[in-house]
């Protein structure tokens, strides 16, 4: 019966062995990590759609997989997940932010914090060794009594300077040499201090990460799809018009510029512009009150919502005073959110967004600050005397990039209660380029040129003057039909025969269905406009002023080639009975009775002038001024 019992026991402590190495390996399996980069992005005239691809060997079961290395400035409410190949279920999603280079940190603060210690011991034993040479020398030059009432010979006392003389010069060299050292001690102190600090500052860059758990029958390989929402990236479209004289098509090219500082790379990737807006809301604005100060309205409402509503932020980073790191400082937030700094002073603390965070520590002030950013807000604490924040960081590397730089985000537009108005533009809006090839856009908030598309257009070009603002004849391009070209509002930069010739403007607002794009002044046709009559009289009563005007317009073709040129100009138009204009003369042009406007469409031969003369008299029963 005891062997019996002996064996069962034996069996039951196998068991148990087996069964903890079996959960060993499959907590093992369980912390799988995969690598994914960055595939498409769709850029928006404010933020970014990121896709990223990771491939996992998934086991049979149900088993977890992190996704290290994404950006912490993403919207976590726009994360998607799916899988693409392999019969594969995504049980759960999970999003955190980690500093994956905390260990690296901690070793180098502290082999950089034990060096410090040295250095200063170091420094301290020197001081020492000074102060008491300094005694020695005292002393010596205190013995003037030496002698006694007898005093020594002549010889003697040569040899007690001599001796003296020797002495003082050796502590005056050891004082020297020791002084050196410090210097040089305190040089090599000061420089590993400021690794220190650059080391807290600057190196503690979160990133976030997702924990999936995946259920398979059995195992496989699959493809894992996430997407998510960066605020911190926009595009703005530009032109390049270039014409030359062997071509009669003008070419128009459409770019964009396209920058991100959403805190990684993309780099050679598929990438798409949109002309939609996801920052903007689609419902009706609504009025909330107004608190003082500024911010306590989202703090008071973000801690008015239940627990499950609120949305929260991570703050993390090192507390230090002006030498170490200090470990068992208490951070808290309310009374129920606490924590402590370890003994590197680092922590991590999630708060509802917009909290007050408080750091409290024996013999230093207390210090309070509020979690703002964007899913993660570092906060690099220095106490002392004095406490502040240290002022390399206070976040500035975590906090919402739009808030930093040029690109600003539109918090709410109005919108057309006519819904049939509105049509047209959402049309637009929802325009999306493909960009051919692949590209890379870096993080560093710089503008980066891309070529959307090439388009050869049929134009016709035309020649315009409007002497009255200007004697130049300017070029101008006659798109036809350019609502079919999906162009957008933005700026041209105009080439004539691979000649820079300046900016210009594409206003796609415009309800005329022929887009007209200025070129550039032509120097080869000349234009110039006089006056030729400018007569005023009264009648016989003197009730009624009477201004006869007469004027002159000029235009020569110095072309070798005969051209087509459009001259505008225009008469006054009156808005009373009291004045009444009357347009005498307008040598053929067309005429624009309601606009004022007078227009003519010459062809010039090579070398030829055109004189044109157009007249108009004003009556009025006051003095008006006519030009």
């Amino acid at each position: 019966m005891k062997i019996y019992n002996l064996m069962k026991a034996q069996y039951i402590i196998k068991s148990i062995l087996a069964g903890c190495i079996s959960l060993c390996c499959l907590s093992t399996f369980a912390a799988q990590e995969a690598t994914s980069k960055i595939t498409d992005v769709m850029v928006y005239p404010q933020g970014a759609m990121v896709s990223r691809v990771a491939n996992v060997n998934v086991k049979p079961g149900q088993s977890e997989v992190k996704i290290p290395l994404i950006t912490p400035l993403l919207d976590k409410k726009s994360i998607q997940v799916g899988i693409k190949r392999g019969d594969v279920t995504l049980v759960s999603v999970d999003y955190d932010v980690e500093v994956p280079n905390s260990k690296q940190i901690t070793k180098e603060a502290n082999a950089l914090n034990k060096r410090a210690g040295i250095l200063r011991d170091s420094i301290d034993m020197l001081k020492e060794k000074n102060s008491v040479l300094r005694n020695e020398r005292e002393l010596i030059l205190k013995s003037n009594n030496i002698g006694g009432e007898n005093g020594f010979t002549a010889t003697t006392l040569q040899g007690i300077a001599s001796y003296v003389r020797k002495d003082l010069n050796e502590i005056a060299s050891l004082e020297y040499k020791n002084q050196k050292k410090i210097e040089q001690l305190q040089k090599e102190l000061t420089s590993n201090e400021q690794k220190v600090n650059l080391l807290y500052d600057k190196q503690i860059e979160p990133k976030s990460f997702l924990k999936l758990t995946l259920s398979a029958r059995m195992g496989t390989n699959c493809d894992i799809n996430i997407q998510y929402f960066v605020r911190n990236a926009s595009w703005m479209p530009f032109y390049e018009t270039r014409i030359t004289k062997a071509d009669k098509h003008l070419h128009l090219i459409q770019k964009a510029y396209v920058s991100q500082g959403s805190k990684e790379n993309w780099g050679n990737v598929k990438l798409s512009l949109s002309q939609n807006d996801p920052t903007v809301s689609n419902e009706k604005p609504e009025l909330k009150k107004h608190f003082i100060p500024n911010g306590y309205n989202d703090y008071r409402r973000t801690n008015s919502m239940p627990s499950d509503e609120k949305e929260y932020i991570k703050v993390l980073g090192i507390v230090r005073d002006k030498e170490n790191p200090l470990k068992g400082v208490l951070i808290s937030c309310g009374e129920d959110i606490k924590t402590e700094t370890d003994e590197n002073g680092y922590y991590e603390l999630l708060v509802p967004i917009y909290a007050r965070v408080k750091y409290e520590f024996v013999g230093y002030q207390t210090f309070t600050t509020s979690a703002e950013g964007q899913n993660v807000a570092v906060r690099n604490v220095e106490l002392g005397p004095y406490s502040k924040l240290s002022n390399t960081i206070e976040s500035n590397l975590f906090m919402d990039y739009a808030s930093q730089n040029k690109i600003q985000i539109n918090k709410s537009k109005s919108q057309s209660s006519d819904m049939e108005a509105n049509i047209p533009q959402m049309v637009i809006r929802n325009y999306i380029s493909d960009i051919a090839g692949k590209n890379t856009i870096p993080d560093d908030a710089a503008d980066h040129e891309i070529v959307v598309k090439d388009m050869s257009i049929n134009a016709e070009y035309n020649f315009f003057a409007v002497p009255k603002i200007s004697k130049d004849v300017y070029l101008v391009a006659s798109i036809p039909d350019w609502k079919k070209l999906d162009l957008l509002d933005g700026k041209v930069k105009l080439f004539l025969n691979n000649m820079y010739m300046g900016e210009s403007f594409i206003n796609t607002r415009q309800t005329e269905d022929t887009l007209h794009l200025s070129i550039g002044k032509d120097r080869d046709l000349a234009v110039d406009r006089k006056e030729l009559k400018n007569y005023s009289s009264k009648n016989l009563t003197k009730t009624t002023d009477k201004t006869e005007k007469i004027w002159q317009i000029t235009v020569k073709n110095n072309k070798a080639e005969s051209v087509k040129i459009t001259v505008e100009d225009q008469y006054p138009i009156s808005t009373t009975d009291e004045i009444k204009v009357e347009l005498t003369e307008s040598s053929g042009a067309e005429v624009d009775p309601i606009e004022g406007k007078l227009t003519w469409k010459l062809t010039l031969k090579p070398g030829e002038k055109k004189e044109l003369k157009f007249s108009y008299t004003v009556k009025s029963k006051t003095e008006v001024f006519v030009e």
